[in-house]
């Protein structure tokens, strides 16, 4: 028989419920796009011009099979006729400034879906994952202007041809004169020929990190950033790269790296291990690499030892391979799961905090300790997962 609707809509409803029910062979891609067009049509909900073109090409592509199965539908794809009118796609690129009802100044975007993933991947990444908020009704992503990088922003909205209003080009010529005039106004620190020093910091904050400075150049950046006092040039080394960066959390591969890193820290260095790794296996590994990187094994101190019915010959390892001995002669200490509660009490203070967790921890005590800590190195092949609101950076 033929439809009784000249209409694509009801043309189609009857194609679908025809492949439902008499299992016409459609291809994959094409049950699930007939599955999704059918929903929109019974909800009474507008296509669009591309959709629309879709259901034609369906329509077109099983009209033989449907005749065989007494659905003739021919002369309504002759000349189609559609009983609704199709859903236009709003591609408006519009980036502005408000200030919110409780005195917030924030950037409004307004940008088509099909810019989410250059949005996530060219700015969210480079914002320690702020993602602002969405408005649903508005139809726009909001986002804090004092807690993102506007400079990144700017690029975004230029390079993907966003129609840029005046009071963000107000905002970001403030902001721009700010950052040219940021050695006299922002809290910083610098690399000099007498070593670290902070720059625009009250005396009390000079006189407690002089006090704790300990003249070498990678310690003190680390030093000054745990301070709030960020290294602000072109970073090009691993120190300087965690000393220029506001979060607390970074990746580095390789142990070869990591140990490139230690060389050049004087304080201690604390290492908490996975409990569900293989503890014996890491250490071997780790040993191995510390020989290759011309570290003496004696500055490393493995700070915990199995129970007496431990079978994995652990203690025994440790004791042979030169990682035992008094913990106060190493700056490289090595804890299982969790650190032990005398380290928080040694005068000297942690520089790095490392684990080869892939999770967090289940330990309260290293969860506090990671959220915390003003660097903490994951170490090992696999990037660990992201706890919310937290952003790890690749090294």
């Amino acid at each position: 028989m033929s439809t009784l609707s000249p209409y694509i809509e009801d043309v189609f409803v009857e194609f679908y419920l025809l492949a439902q029910f008499e299992g016409l062979p459609l291809y994959y891609q094409d049950q699930t796009a007939s599955h999704n067009f059918y929903n929109i049509i019974f909800n009474n909900k507008q296509l669009t011009i591309s959709q629309s073109n879709y259901i034609l090409k369906i329509l077109q592509k099983y009209k033989t099979i449907a005749q065989t199965k007494n659905l003739d539908y021919s002369a309504a794809l002759e000349a189609p006729q559609w009983k609704n009118t199709f859903r236009t796609i709003d591609t408006t690129k519009r980036v502005w400034i408000e200030r919110t009802e409780d005195k917030t100044i924030v950037i409004c975007l307004k940008f088509p879906y099909q810019l989410k993933v250059e949005f996530d991947t060219e700015v969210e990444s480079h914002n320690d994952g702020i993602w602002g908020s969405w408005d649903p009704e508005r139809k726009i992503r909001i986002l804090p202007l004092y807690d993102i990088n506007i400079i990144q922003i700017n690029e975004f909205v230029k390079k993907h041809g966003f129609e840029i209003e005046n009071s963000f080009v107000d905002a970001l010529s403030e902001v721009e004169e700010v950052w040219q005039n940021q050695d006299t106004v922002l809290p910083h620190s610098l690399i000099t020929e007498h070593g670290v020093i902070l720059v625009n910091s009250p005396e009390d904050a000079d006189a407690w990190f002089n006090e704790h400075a300990s003249g070498d150049v990678v310690t003190d950046l680390l030093l000054a950033k745990s301070m709030g006092y960020l290294y602000t040039i072109a970073p090009t080394t691993l120190s300087e790269k965690i000393a220029a960066s506001p979060g607390n959390s970074f990746w580095i591969k390789n142990s070869s790296d990591f140990l490139e890193l230690c060389r050049h820290i004087n304080n201690k260095i604390c290492i908490v291990l996975d409990r569900t790794s293989d503890t014996l296996a890491w250490l071997k590994t780790f040993a191995q690499d510390l020989d290759l990187a011309g570290i003496d094994r004696q500055t490393v101190k493995v700070c915990f030892r199995m129970n007496k019915d431990d079978q994995s010959g652990l203690n025994d390892w440790v004791g042979d391979n030169g990682f035992g001995g008094k913990v106060d002669e190493g700056n490289i200490l090595i804890f299982n799961h969790k650190p032990a509660k005398w380290l928080f009490k040694e005068e000297k203070t942690v520089t790095l905090l490392v684990t080869n967790n892939l999770y967090p921890s289940t330990n309260s005590i290293t969860k506090d300790w990671l959220t915390s800590h003003p660097c903490v190195i994951y170490l090992g092949d696999i990037k660990p997962s992201e706890l919310r609101n937290q952003n790890i950076v690749e090294l």
